[in-house]
């Protein structure tokens, strides 16, 4: 049986110039992108090397067999050091091309011209590297590098050309007068010296695998840096392979079909700037979405299933789509709605079933996502864990695809939430009657009730620090005077229980908040009136109108201008019929809870 991946120790001789050494870099590779400080590092290490140590490591490379039969082998891993050192080659090629020729006769490991050619191109046939990221890159390369004599042409680029990441040629420029400068200035002598050093005592550990997918697990098991490769990556080969087997016997149509996915792409990586993720993370929405139940294999390996007969611009086409609706419908869409899913923390799925009602156009799409929205937060308020709620969450992908009615779907989650084994709903429901402080959906149940009290609201951050859940009565108020009508109440041991409750929180500004502290409420007042305060450290910090309702109790004398039983009852009453109107859950049992 033959081993899935097999490591060998090289010298850059043996990387080179051994009869398999051929490579190619992938189309799932992003392009050359080396510059001047990558450069120095590996020249300064490789010259202190030279002086200092016998032998030197440089490092692993990690190839694999390419999909397509082929003599070649993918780079995987390290494909910018290749990629360098053979324009290192192809300079000293160009400019020396009698190295080592007075040590030939006393040497037998003397590098000569005829051992660099050979490390460049194998039998004069082969290109030891071929760059597949596109045609031009291979072109390019071959033009200004591969080609004898051509390396030691190129004059040093503007800086802003080198910052075009997608034109690898002024790298490929930029690279090549680097090594001419270097080389230039140890001379023809010393080069010969390096030369040798670096053939013969340099190593690089090749491990060679026996697919792509292994590779890359072998790439994150063996690296703690971020992989530079993606199954993003590998699906955009995949898809371009499949333009190229579908159109060869047509160069022309081929070029349009291929240019026209590359803008495509390109436009989706700019889709997943603007919103802030990775085009993997996108993929994998477009893959719950396609599959609509749980992925038994990999990202790269369900889709390109997928995908198999597909015609790749359709592909492109549609995953374009569905990611617009993305960025249109949910990352910029102001809406409160919206706003309320961004705090659930199931978000891959959350994501997807938005998605899906949007990419399949769902007729009751603003009523289904208060029907889901409320499935989700009674889940979350319940305790529930991400297991719970998946297979229900692939259900509900599917239902949309089969444009299920919205009674069928309200009908199936309602089972689901009064299922007697979980018991959801009645959980959700004793959840809501204690220390809802502590809990992480207080935060967002609070930003949803003060949705629900304006017309236009704007987001608010969960991560906003400027704003933090306040309790009316202080936590500490056993140690304020201004508090001391509460130990009336406290003689029944009820403050306890009503402290973290929905009965005593509200939301408050930062700068308000440490105005505020544990004073008595009638200072607590002029931090909670937005509208009253004109201070200039206040000048940009909004109101909220579910603080701003206990002022106006407080100016219209309602409860005697005092945080009492009364009005924490009152608080009460008016938090949970408010949780009853976004959840549409019935609270009587816990609403005729009364304080004292």
């Amino acid at each position: 049986m033959e081993d899935i991946f097999k490591p060998h120790s090289l010298t850059i001789k043996s990387l080179f110039g051994n009869p398999e050494a051929l490579y190619q870099i992938p189309r799932y590779q992003r392009p050359y992108s080396w510059g001047d400080e990558q450069l120095e590092k590996l020249w300064d290490d490789l010259r202190e090397a030279q002086q200092f140590e016998a032998n030197y490591f440089l490092g692993s490379v990690i190839t694999a067999k390419p999909e397509e039969a082929s003599n070649y082998l993918d780079i995987v891993d390290g494909q910018q050091r290749l990629t360098t050192l053979l324009i290192m080659l192809c300079v000293f090629r160009d400019l020396y091309p009698q190295i080592n020729q007075a040590i030939l006769d006393t040497d037998p490991f003397a590098i000569d011209f005829n051992i660099v050619k050979s490390s460049i191109r194998y039998n004069d046939r082969f290109e030891r590297l071929r760059l597949k990221t596109h045609s031009n890159h291979e072109s390019d390369f071959q033009q200004l590098v591969l080609n004898e004599g051509a390396s030691i042409k190129n004059k040093r680029p503007f800086k802003k050309h080198l910052k075009i990441e997608e034109a690898p040629t002024y790298k490929f420029i930029n690279t090549s007068a680097f090594f001419t400068e270097k080389l230039e200035e140890l001379g023809v002598g010393e080069a010969g010296l390096f030369i040798n050093y670096l053939f013969n005592k340099v190593k690089i550990i090749r491990i060679d695998c026996q697919s792509v997918s292994f590779a890359i697990k072998l790439f994150q098991v063996l690296n703690d840096r971020g992989l530079d490769l993606s199954n993003s990556d590998l699906i955009k080969s995949f898809l371009i392979g499949r333009i190229h087997k579908l159109y060869d016997q047509n160069p022309e149509l081929k070029k349009q079909k291929e240019d026209q996915f590359m803008d495509d792409w390109k436009y989706c990586e700019n889709i997943a700037i603007d919103t802030e993720v990775t085009i993997n993370d996108l993929f994998v929405l477009y893959e719950y979405y396609l599959l609509g139940k749980n992925p038994e294999k990999s990202l790269y390996e369900e889709l390109v299933t997928l995908f198999a007969n597909k015609e790749p611009g359709d592909v492109i086409a549609d995953f374009k789509k569905f990611i617009q609706r993305y960025k249109d419908e949910i990352y910029v869409k102001e809406d409160p709605l919206i706003y309320s899913l961004w705090y659930i923390k199931w978000s891959m799925y959350w994501k997807t079933i938005v998605l899906t009602a949007l990419h399949t156009e769902y007729p009751e799409y603003s009523e289904f996502l208060k029907v889901f929205r409320r499935y989700y937060y009674i889940n979350w308020i319940a305790g529930n864990t991400l297991s719970k709620i998946k297979q229900t969450s692939f259900n509900i992908i599917k239902w949309l695809k089969e444009s299920q009615t919205l009674s069928f779907i309200r009908r199936e989650l309602e089972t689901s939430l009064k299922d007697i084994s979980n018991n959801t709903i009645n959980r959700a429901i004793s959840n809501l009657d204690t220390d809802i402080y502590h809990e992480a959906w207080c935060k967002p149940l609070l930003f949803m009730i003060e949705y629900n009290q304006q017309d236009s609201p704007k987001y608010y951050a969960m991560w906003d620090k400027n704003i933090h859940v306040e309790h009316i009565i202080p936590q500490a108020y056993s140690k304020r005077k201004e508090w001391r009508h509460i130990e009336a109440l406290e003689e029944v041991n009820e403050m306890d229980v009503w402290i973290n409750s929905g009965a005593n929180l509200t939301l408050l500004s930062g700068s308000k908040n440490i105005a505020a502290s544990n004073d008595g409420l009638n200072k607590k007042i002029v931090a909670y009136d937005g509208r009253g305060n004109h201070k200039k450290d206040d000048d940009k910090i909004s109101s909220f109108n579910i603080t701003q309702n206990i002022v106006n109790d407080y100016k219209s004398n309602k409860f005697n201008k005092e945080w009492s039983k009364d009005a924490i009852n009152n608080r009460w009453e008016w938090f949970c019929d408010e949780v009853e109107t976004i959840l549409e859950i019935d609270l009587s049992e816990i609403k005729n809870n009364s304080l004292g």
